[in-house]
Parts: C-alpha cells; structure tokens; sequence
C-alpha cells in the first residue's frame, strides 16, 4: 500500500495534470477502502485508468529495485493510458470477431459435395458415466440423398477428443472399405481436424489414431477433410446421440432411419434453394 499511494516517489504521478485523485488523502493504508472510494467516486473509464496505473506503479517500483531505472511520472501517466487504449482495441476486436463467428454459426447450414463426390459427416457423442461412445456416420450424394448412415458404440473412452478420434477412424474405414475415392470428410471436431492436417507427427495421448487417419487420408488423394459448426452437422450428431441408446452396431443402406429424415430433408431442400 506504502509503494502503491503513500510513497513520495508515487505522490509525484498522482498529482500529474490529468490525475483524478491530484488532491486525495494519501493516509489511507487499506488498499480495498481505497477501492471502494475509487469506485464510488470516479466512472468506469477513470477506475479503468486507476488499475493500469497501480500496476505501472508497481512496475516502476520494480525496475528501480532492479534494474536501477526510473520512469518520470509524466511517461507513467502516457503510458498507462496508451496501454489501456490498445487494450479496449483489442477487446473490441476479439468481441467483433466473436460477434462475426456467432452470425456465420446462426447462417451454417450442410453443403453438398460437387457432381461426382460425396460428403461424409462424423461425429461422437459422450456418455462420461457409463464410461463409453457413440459414434455417427452420415454418407451423402451431390444431390444430399443419403446413401449409408451409421450408429456404433465404443466402450471404456472418457476423453471428448479421443471420441472424436475414434468416430472418425470409423468414417476414414468405413469409406475405405466401400471403395470410395471421392469423398469429403466433414466434422465440428476443429483440434482433431487440425492434427490430422498438419505435417508433424502427433505426440499426445491420442496420437496413434491421429497417425492411423493420416495413413487412410495418404492412401486416398481424393479424400478431403474440413471443419464446420455443430449447426451445419447435426445429422452425424443425432446418429451419435442415437447411438448410445443402441445395443448394437447399427448400418442403413440407401433407407436412411426416420429420426433423422427431417434432418435429411431441411438440409436437402436449404441446398435446393441454394442451387
């Protein structure tokens, strides 16, 4: 509290011109009364200032003790406010793009695949208690009729990536054992998606699945992988769901199971409207 407000070395930046508090009582030595006079008395934008300040202050006292160098009070006041302007810019762009990527999610809706390939959508789904997984697999054509949908369980996983890994392990087989050349893998899982994308070997705790589905996508030029939202997947979502509830392995061929027709032709005809 001594460095803080009653230092004369700290007097010299409070009383600088453009200070709030030029003419406080410097006695006080309880720095959450201190606070509470300052919330009471100065506006948002001044209490701001008052907290980059304090830290500067304590900063300053730091570079004297070790580095024997001094800032002027007037360079503590300028930077301070600098400080806290390029913190407000970088508040108001990361809310920005927050704000930009809350508007695409709402406008996210599935894409067919171009004539000729088809679009696989995956994903995995946790039941954290019962120490197990499920798995939803969607196969589509460029006209987004679906041609295989797929609900599996695995048991004894507990980590939301893993699941993910798994579940797509299971699309890269599951189009590899079909002979499908053609194919665009689609998922919400951006990690898993970014770790199979790049170059370096993964070494994390699910790195063997992450090196299996790069051999599969290595053996298939024409296999693609990409990211989207949760909003633009929610046919792979309500298979892994449903999976859970399933005794068993579940395959639809050409006839796609009716909790997920609606699904299948909401998307169908967003895609029609499109065209």
């Amino acid at each position: 509290m001594h460095v803080l407000w009653e230092c004369s070395a700290t007097n010299d930046i409070w009383t600088e011109d453009g200070s709030r508090v030029q003419k406080w009582n410097r006695t006080e030595t309880d720095f959450l009364k201190l606070w509470e006079s300052l919330m009471q008395k100065l506006n948002i934008d001044e209490l701001e200032l008052m907290a980059v300040l304090f830290r500067k202050v304590w900063m300053r006292r730091n570079a004297f003790i070790f580095e024997k160098k001094t800032l002027c009070p007037k360079m503590v006041m300028r930077t301070a406010t600098d400080s806290l302007l390029e913190f407000k810019k970088a508040q108001s762009f990361q809310n920005s793009h927050k704000q930009e990527q809350s508007e695409a999610r709402e406008l996210s809706t599935w894409k067919k695949p171009v004539y000729g390939r088809v679009k696989v959508n995956w994903d995995a789904s946790l039941d954290t208690k019962g120490r197990r997984m499920g798995v939803g697999i969607i196969i589509r054509d460029n006209e987004g009729e679906g041609m295989v949908a797929v609900c599996d369980q695995i048991r004894n996983v507990e980590n939301p990536v893993v699941a993910e890994c798994y579940a797509l392990r299971l699309a890269v087989e599951l189009c590899s054992e079909l002979y499908i050349h053609d194919a665009t893998f689609e998922g919400d899982a951006k990690n898993v998606i970014m770790a199979v994308q790049k170059d370096e070997e993964e070494m994390s705790d699910f790195g063997s699945l992450i090196e299996d589905i790069k051999f599969y996508f290595n053996r298939n030029a024409d296999w693609h992988l990409q990211f989207t939202f949760r909003e633009s997947n929610t046919v792979a979502h309500c298979l892994a769901k449903k999976a859970l509830s399933l005794l068993e392995k579940t395959v639809w061929i050409e006839e796609m199971p009716d909790f997920i027709g609606s699904n299948l032709v909401t998307e169908k005809l967003c895609n029609s409207e499109d065209s």
